[in-house]
């Protein structure tokens, strides 16, 4: 009988961290099967490390994306960072680096074009700073303001907070008004593994009004991209460990958030970008545990994928799935940004991002799901 007892007391244990061992590999996606689907014809564009975010401005065709050079920085070593553009007008476009006349460390992660009502352009970055890995912050993040004409950035402002402490994607609302997304609650290095392994809501979005932080809404399992309707009234937030995205009915002269919905999409949701019809697009990582493993090894590929989700007028969301790949061709895609029918793809360390346009006879709703 003892022996009995024994067995059941190690048994139960053994049993129950295999059941969240198998859990974990489930909810990261880990037992995906990965196919090639496409409905674009991609080419990559190289010369930039880590082209993380992806924005348009829509007013002339032109992106701006953010890289750093995450392997060389997480080596302790000298790493190339900053912002560059992209033509969408211009055949055979290369990158350009994006002159500034900011003097201090610029480590951009996520960004964000805002149109202010006179015209006047300004560019939000999350200012990683000399944090050498975006997933262990060291609290030197800070948020920069640039106003950006005749293809230069010039500095405006920064905003720094102890509120900052573990920022990732940015969403301006104004000239010094603006959403950011805090993806851990923790903040020690064992506590985000902790939080990312138990998948756990405690991530937030914080508002500034221009003068202070407001947390504007939480419970959200990995808090990542941040993207806004074209009317200003719906707010999307991409929960990565969550696989999905959060809906909020925005408060405009305030600023608060309430959660009306979410979207299931079964992949690690990265970056969010809405075009000009108001359909949301989301770089994702579909096997999320494979992006960690990329993360410290770039030998070994993470899957790349694009989702879509379009509003319905009858209610809900039509999803689909617009580009997956093994990551033979791109690896750890974190951003998708379409114009017209143009699609580029962003990367988290690839040392590339895609140019896609979508291929002859093909739809946008074919994907949907």
């Amino acid at each position: 009988m003892k022996a009995k007892k024994t067995i059941l007391i190690i048994l139960i244990p053994v049993l129950l961290i295999a059941l969240f061992a198998v859990k974990t590999l489930w909810n990261a996606g880990q037992f995906k099967r990965i196919s090639q689907i496409s409905l674009y014809r991609c080419v990559p564009v190289t010369g930039f490390p880590g082209p993380e975010d992806i924005v348009i401005d829509r007013t002339g065709g032109t992106a701006l994306i953010s890289f750093t050079d995450r392997r060389a920085a997480m080596a302790g070593t000298a790493h190339n960072a900053g912002i560059i553009s992209y033509s969408l007008t211009t055949p055979g476009a290369k990158p350009v680096r994006v002159k500034t006349d900011f003097k201090g460390v610029f480590t951009p992660h996520g960004i964000h074009l805002y149109r202010a009502p006179d015209g006047t352009k300004f560019l939000f970055a999350v200012n990683m700073g000399m944090d050498s890995h975006f997933f262990e912050s060291t609290g030197s993040s800070t948020v920069e303001i640039f106003a950006y004409r005749d293809g230069s950035l010039y500095h405006r402002g920064t905003v720094t907070g102890a509120e900052l402490s573990s920022p990732n994607d940015i969403l301006a609302v104004g000239p010094r008004q603006f959403y950011v997304s805090i993806d851990h609650g923790a903040t020690s290095a064992l506590g985000k593994k902790l939080e990312n392994y138990l998948q756990l809501p405690i991530s937030h979005i914080l508002y500034y009004d221009g003068r202070r932080f407001i947390k504007a809404v939480g419970g959200i399992a990995y808090a990542n991209g941040i993207a806004i309707s074209p009317d200003g009234a719906t707010l999307y937030v991409g929960a990565t460990v969550g696989r999905k995205v959060h809906v909020y009915a925005r408060n405009v002269q305030t600023g608060g958030l309430t959660e009306k919905e979410s979207v299931p999409l079964g992949t690690g949701v990265d970056n969010l970008d809405v075009d000009e019809d108001g359909s949301i697009w989301a770089g994702c990582h579909p096997k999320l545990l494979s992006f960690v493993a990329h993360s410290k090894d770039a030998a070994r590929r993470s899957p790349s994928e694009v989702v879509r989700i379009r509003s319905l007028e009858k209610g809900g969301y039509a999803v689909g799935r617009m580009y997956l790949n093994d990551g033979a061709e791109l690896s750890g895609s974190s951003a998708a940004a379409a114009w017209r029918d143009r699609l580029l793809v962003g990367a988290v360390y690839d040392g590339r991002f895609l140019d896609c346009t979508l291929l002859p006879g093909k739809k946008l709703n074919d994907a949907e799901r």
